[in-house]
């Protein structure tokens, strides 16, 4: 460990440590625009420059790496002791944001980035300089698709290399290239190819500002008006942390959120755009007999099929890990089996992110202790009075004459179905996915749920308790239960 001084302020920071993070456990902010933890270092931009006692002229924070330093006498000593807001470094910072906004276009009204863009940010904060350039600014490609997902705007570039470094250091495709000297320098994709590989829009993320924009986003919604929730992209067992931006009921995008254990930094263009799913194809009624009826008669049938003698539950691997916990206490509660299957197709697999099974709780199966086995399903299933299936398409020949469909999206149900209720996706409720390595994550809810739907585990939870079978229905109790049963203690 190294002791370093901030501002005053002594900590330790483990070695290797860079100012402008050690700095940020101070809780202090050094303004950076090339620097980005998973990245390496390239320290161009020089908006991170700061004081360091004993240096030689200015240095940059990015690069300025902290390690056990001692004294003669053996006394560990601060390896660096740092001033972030001298006058000094006030004017570096201004002369920075000048130099930056010197040829860069006027074009925040109509910028894509606009309202969450670094330049606009840290020229309020460190800028506020007059225009001093007489020199008419230069013009380059505006507005240029440079693959399926990604814009490219030249003009707005600071050429802070992150997309460069991207494409050659994380997905070593090397599509992105800084061409040409001096001011007439710009990103470009290398001649004869385009940006166009599995994680391709996480330069969109990269990008402090709006040189590369979504093709998907753009336009779409200004981002002051957006709010954000904290979630995973289901899309596949890896379960990438993201940001769900939304407003108005409606998800506009997911951007990674950085979690080490399991996506790091980033997030496949695969997964990022099951964004969509939350919006569209949802079931928003509840239906018996393939008509749509009020949500109460719906669950008084539901009430009846249980009841009916002996019935079978299947719950799929887009359920929750409360979902799937309700069921097999549901299930036991009635004498009746249970079983956790999907049949969701296979996807493309990569060694960085991807994995080809795109559901995002399958391990939950296991983990909650639901038979798999499907021979057993199909052996059972001519023998069984009805059928409660969560959050699973049936393949057509499985489909039971009495089924009970609870489902997030119209497609899902059986066209069959006695009864199809319409419950709750990851967006629009508190609950927990494990992912392809064990991985417990929980996500919050970022809007109501659409139509009648509800969490499948308050649904079941209130029919059990309605046929004298209390459950818990709140993810509190689910969990107090869980924990209980795994001989897990607060």
């Amino acid at each position: 460990m190294a002791l370093v001084t901030i501002n005053g302020q002594t900590l330790e920071v483990p070695d290797g440590t860079n100012v402008v993070e050690a700095a940020a456990l101070a809780g202090v902010d050094i303004p950076h625009y090339c620097y980005h933890p998973g990245l390496p270092i390239d320290g161009n931009c020089r908006m991170c420059l700061v004081e360091v006692e004993g240096a030689r002229g200015p240095q940059i924070a990015c690069n300025t790496l902290l390690r056990t330093t001692r004294n003669k006498e053996g006394d560990e000593v601060p390896a660096a002791v740092v001033k972030t807001e001298t006058d000094a470094v006030r004017q570096m910072r201004q002369g920075v944001m000048e130099f930056l906004l010197l040829n860069h276009p006027i074009d925040c009204p109509v910028c894509d980035q606009a309202g969450e863009c670094g330049l606009q940010d840290y020229y309020m904060e460190h800028g506020k300089h007059d225009h001093r350039s007489v020199v008419p600014k230069v013009e380059k490609v505006k507005a240029q698709p440079i693959g399926p997902n990604v814009i490219l705007d030249q003009e707005r570039c600071i050429l802070c290399s992150r997309c460069v470094r991207f494409t050659r250091e994380v997905t070593k495709t090397h599509e992105l290239v800084i061409a040409g000297r001096g001011d007439k320098s710009r990103i470009e994709v290398f001649p004869g190819t385009e940006l166009d590989n599995d994680y391709a829009t996480n330069v969109v993320d990269l990008c402090p500002v709006g040189a590369l924009t979504s093709r998907d986003f753009r336009f779409k919604k200004r981002v002051w008006f957006l709010k954000t929730a904290s979630s995973i992209c289901t899309g596949c067992s890896r379960g990438c942390n993201v940001h769900l931006d939304h407003d108005g009921g409606k998800a506009y995008r997911y951007r990674p959120r950085a979690n080490e254990a399991v996506n790091r930094w980033w997030m496949c263009d695969r997964g990022r755009f099951t964004y969509k799913a939350i919006n569209e194809g949802r079931q928003r009624d509840a239906k018996v007999g393939g008509q749509v009826v009020p949500f109460a008669k719906a669950t008084q049938e539901l009430r009846q099929l249980l009841g009916s003698g002996k019935v079978g539950f299947v719950v799929g691997a887009h359920a929750s890990l409360e979902d799937m916990a309700v069921v097999k206490w549901l299930s036991a509660a009635l004498g009746a089996r249970a079983w956790g299957l999907d049949w969701s197709e296979q996807g493309k697999e990569d060694d960085f992110l991807m994995k080809a099974d795109l559901t995002p709780n399958r391990q939950g199966f296991a983990l909650i202790g639901l038979d798999s086995d499907e021979t057993s399903f199909r052996e059972a299933l001519p023998g069984l009075t009805a059928l409660v299936t969560v959050a699973v398409a049936l393949p057509s020949g499985l489909v039971h004459a009495r089924t009970a469909a609870l489902v997030t999206h119209a497609a899902a149900a059986p066209e069959s179905a006695a009864v199809v209720l319409p419950i709750a996706m990851h967006a629009e409720r508190h609950a927990a996915y494990a992912n392809v390595d064990g991985i417990i994550q929980h996500v919050e809810p970022a809007f109501e749920p659409a139509g009648d739907a509800l969490p499948a585990s308050a649904l079941l939870a209130l029919q059990g308790a309605g046929m004298g079978y209390p459950l818990p229905f709140d993810r509190e109790g689910v969990w107090k239960r869980l924990d209980a049963e795994r001989g897990v203690t607060a």
